[in-house]
């Protein structure tokens, strides 16, 4: 079966994405321990295609191991957190992050939806998708999201948290309503 080693990275994928960002709510350190003890490396945050997964914040990428696609996880100081893929198709990560999340779900985390459409961007048609996201017992809220491709044809794909802030405290805490 041809689908079976990019549905494995893709599973891998929404997992990292998981576990490397939603259960460490972005925060650097925990994420990169995580990361380093799932065997990633270091990439250099200075190469001109990385530094945009910071956003010209401060922060870390590391690269997944033993995957044939390029798959980079970016942790920036201010606990934004991505997952960005490189040639997997974007309907199985959609699905295998919307099951991600679901999990989460079932375990007591809140979700709700912020923003699901459809762009255009490079020439591609992307699937936006963006939830408002609260673990159990949790005080703060995340946005986490998927921007994905609407074709199965390998193509770069990404997964993303970052703090919900309120309008007048753009550098605050995130704080929910």
């Amino acid at each position: 079966d041809g689908d079976a080693a990019p549905r494995a990275t893709v599973d891998r994928v929404a997992q990292a994405f998981v576990e490397a960002c939603v259960l460490t709510e972005g925060e650097l350190t925990p994420a990169i321990d995580w990361a380093v003890n799932a065997g990633y490396l270091p990439v250099d945050t200075l190469a001109v295609d990385v530094r945009p997964l910071l956003g010209g914040q401060a922060g870390t990428v590391l690269a997944m191991p033993d995957v044939a696609a390029s798959v980079l996880l970016a942790v920036t100081a201010d606990r934004g957190c991505t997952v960005w893929a490189e040639r997997l198709p974007g309907p199985a990560l959609r699905s295998a992050f919307q099951q991600a999340v679901d999990q989460l779900v079932r375990r007591g985390a809140r979700v709700q939806p912020m923003l699901d459409r459809t762009v255009e961007r490079a020439g591609a048609w992307r699937q936006h998708l963006q939830q408002r996201y609260r673990r159990a017992g949790g005080t703060h809220d995340y946005a986490i999201g998927a921007v994905t491709t609407l074709t199965p044809a390998p193509a770069q794909q990404a997964l993303h948290l970052s703090p919900v802030r309120l309008e007048n405290d753009p550098g605050g805490p995130a704080v929910s309503r």
